[in-house]
């Protein structure tokens, strides 16, 4: 197929003159808006979010049609968008390495099935793993639309209700201080707790200063960017007196539906943080319920002296992961026990294609390239692999789905003794 001569793509970092968006970036933001279906941007919005994606040093890439004509928009908008920046995933016993972060992904409805999603992303995949990156990941607002491109479920979450009309008393020891405070307080902590909690927290990728200002109610999300309105908030101090959680919420509910308390942002750098803080919200007056998202792997239900109080409302997918660099990937994680297992990994984008022999010593990997004409242990997609990486799917789960195809006894039994964890993934950030 022949490349269309119409379209044009550029890449560029977003630009501020004296605190205003140069037009390129004003029309790249309000394209990103158009696309997600959220409300109109005004001038200070639009201002807002390129300083921040200024922060985050992203680059954007904008589609645009040249034979667009009046009145349609696409002769000054792009007809699709894409962005990316630079993060840390913590891929296991506090290993922080660089991910390539991918978001505000769009194409209009005008220009889909051209093949601009995957012009887009093939070559930013690429141009990421030629300067040495390992990893890139997205949250996918669409389920379908990115394992063709070697993306893998890694993490998934849950939203939560708790029933506290009768409090939310714990098994558990109280060690800490609950503090409420006022949302603007919380700049001068969440950086740290963020950074604290990223630190401990498998398949966590690092805050933004969009998380930081979310958190103290300077906006509430990419389709409000104004000061939240009777946002409250608490920080949580350990016994040493040391701040490691927080939250911020909003009163919801009365007149027909049940008091409610809505957790905006609440990070804790441990259970002991995150149970108290729950129960600190419990304590409020007149509230009956109280919601907000956390890991599969909750310790909630298990602090609580009535587990049925907390009801899983929706569980789902998070963070995707891709691997970029087989090699590098498997030799920077850590393992259990010892063994060698060849696996044949199968990259439609050629950037992780090949067969790999991994052996694990003392928990620490070599790993190298083994003959393409070599019999492998287990085939599987690269998207899989990341699926497996980070220890929220085994290698039993994805052999049963159909995903990895095992050629040798013991093959799975091997792949699951070494990449065994002892924790449960969990990203908590949004991007």
């Amino acid at each position: 197929m022949s490349e269309d001569t119409t379209i044009r793509i550029e890449r560029f970092e977003p630009e501020l003159i004296d605190g205003v968006p140069n037009d390129r970036t004003v029309a790249f933001l309000k394209a990103i808006s158009r696309g997600f279906h959220e409300g109109s941007l005004d001038a200070g919005d639009v201002a807002t979010l390129a300083r921040l994606d200024l922060e985050d040093n992203s680059t954007y890439t904008a589609v645009h049609d040249e034979s667009s004509v009046q009145p349609s928009l696409h002769t000054e908008s792009p007809v699709a968008t894409y962005a990316a920046f630079g993060g840390t995933l913590n891929i296991g016993r506090g290993n922080l390495m660089p991910v390539h972060q991918i978001t505000s992904v769009t194409v209009s409805p005008t220009h889909r099935r051209r093949g601009l999603l995957r012009r887009m992303i093939t070559e930013d995949l690429t141009g990421a793993r030629e300067t040495g990156m390992v990893f890139a990941a997205l949250t996918a607002s669409e389920a379908t639309i990115y394992g063709r491109f070697g993306f893998g479920k890694a993490t998934g979450r849950v939203r939560f209700t708790l029933d506290t009309r009768h409090g939310a008393p714990m098994r558990g020891a109280s060690g800490g201080t609950v503090l409420a405070v006022a949302p603007a307080e919380l700049m001068k902590y969440a950086p740290a707790i963020f950074a604290a909690a990223h630190a401990r927290t498998p398949g966590s990728v690092s805050a933004t200063g969009f998380d930081v200002g979310q958190a103290a109610g300077r906006w509430e999300d990419y389709d409000s960017l104004k000061p939240v309105e009777n946002l409250r908030s608490a920080l949580h101090l350990d016994a040493e007196g040391k701040p490691d959680g927080f939250v911020s919420y909003l009163f919801a509910g009365g007149k027909g539906s049940a008091p409610t308390l809505n957790i905006g942002q609440m990070c804790t750098v441990d259970g002991a943080a995150r149970r108290e803080l729950i129960a600190y919200l419990a304590d409020h007056d007149l509230i009956e319920v109280v919601t907000g998202r956390g890991p599969l792997d909750d310790v909630l239900p298990s602090a609580l002296e009535n587990a049925r109080a907390y009801k899983v409302t929706g569980a789902g997918d998070h963070l995707w992961l891709r691997i970029l660099d087989v090699r590098t990937a498997l030799a920077a994680r850590s393992y259990r026990g010892e063994g060698i297992v060849r696996l044949r990994v199968l990259d439609a984008l050629g950037l992780a294609d090949g067969h790999w022999e991994l052996e694990v010593h003392d928990g620490t990997a070599q790993v190298r390239r083994a003959p393409e004409d070599s019999e492998p242990d287990a085939t599987l997609d690269v998207r899989d692999l990341g699926s497996l990486y980070l220890g929220g799917f085994s290698a039993e789960h994805l052999a049963q789905a159909g995903v990895l195809q095992a050629h040798r006894p013991r093959a799975v039994a091997t792949l699951d003794a070494l990449f065994a964890t002892d924790f449960v993934p969990y990203c908590q950030a949004d991007f």
